[in-house]
């Protein structure tokens, strides 16, 4: 995030699908897991085998013959982006906020509060601003979701591409220029109040705590998210340490005199406290404050099908998610922390 303030003003709309939209919406897509993009094959009545290559020109015939509808793609887009590779902020907001959001009436007007009345319920756009812009405020009656979206680019490594060497002794590699939709979120439930604003991952060395405070500043006139109370994340990492739900692959803990002591495993699928040593260790230290955690949620199905790794950072009360994930995954894994935190 190269700017010190977000964007407010409004990206581009959708429109009709014209020729450089579908492009666009492809490439977008196709930036993504390969698994999302079989199920929707196979929704559609489709072969769902090969490469990611095979894949793009099976979608992209289907679209020219009118087997597929390029809007259909846009769903799957809105759908699939937004989940994973984030870190993210979790609260819990009083019970007269959430009274004032429960019609569409007065959530309007908290949206005007902000000059954005126009984003309710409007389509993300697919147009790609250069930094962060709140391009859309999804509703429902019992949830609300304010959708940040930018332009996301990487070099992606085709060493299928690389060029023969010179005969000099040197020796090119080839990257493909890649750019996608980036999504940041900040994810409200009615229902229960509970809360997440979660920012896309970004290049190491960012601070998330001060990128966390300008998101919460460009809201605050419609949600108020200074009310909130902030999840105390240091609480759910010694739970979640003691609990079966996670293999452990890193625990930092603090002493009261303000040391720091770290417990590493051997390896990414090894528990660090199956090595007798380590636990032993780690017992002698009693109730530390934990300051980090580094975990493999474990399979749990039917919520978790896969282990995914997830990160607490007790230092500014942050989870971090790595790796693409489903929506249901998510907010599997952040329920089990709230969980935690209490």
């Amino acid at each position: 995030m190269a700017s010190e303030s977000l964007v407010l003003a409004v990206a581009d709309g959708c429109g009709p699908l014209a020729a450089d939209d579908i492009d666009r919406v492809v490439d977008y897509v196709f930036a993504h897991r390969s698994d999302a993009i079989r199920a929707f094959l196979r929704e559609e009545g489709l072969r769902v085998s090969g490469n990611k290559e095979g894949l793009q020109v099976r979608i992209r015939e289907a679209i020219d013959d009118g087997t597929i509808d390029a809007s259909s793609l846009v769903n799957l887009l809105d759908t699939v982006e937004g989940w994973g590779n984030q870190h993210i902020y979790l609260y819990q907001s009083p019970d007269g906020e959430t009274n004032t959001w429960k019609k569409e009436t007065q959530a309007r007007k908290r949206l005007k509060k902000i000059g954005q009345e126009q984003l309710f319920n409007r389509r993300r756009p697919l147009v790609l601003p250069d930094e962060p812009t709140l391009s859309a405020v999804e509703w429902t009656r019992d949830r609300v979701r304010f959708i940040w979206v930018e332009k996301r680019e990487w070099e992606l490594r085709r060493s299928d591409l690389d060029p023969a060497a010179d005969g000099n002794g040197i020796h090119f590699k080839a990257y493909e220029d890649k750019i996608a939709r980036g999504i940041t979120s900040f994810d409200w439930n009615l229902a229960t109040g509970e809360a997440a604003l979660m920012i896309q991952r970004l290049p190491s060395g960012e601070r998330y705590d001060d990128i966390r405070q300008r998101y919460e500043e460009t809201i605050e006139d419609a949600v108020h998210v200074s009310n909130f109370t902030r999840r105390d994340v240091r609480k759910a990492i010694r739970k979640i340490e003691e609990s079966k739900e996670t293999s452990k692959r890193q625990v930092a803990i603090e002493t009261q005199r303000g040391g720091r002591a770290s417990f590493t495993s051997k390896g990414r699928k090894a528990d660090v406290f199956d090595d007798p040593d380590l636990k032993k260790s780690r017992k002698a230290m009693g109730q530390t404050a934990s300051v980090l955690g580094n975990f493999y949620w474990l399979e749990a199905s039917p919520h978790l099908e896969r282990r995914l790794h997830v990160k607490l950072y007790a230092t500014d009360q942050r989870v971090a998610i790595f790796g693409e994930c489903s929506e249901t995954e998510v907010k599997y894994v952040l329920s089990r922390v709230c969980h935690h935190c209490q």
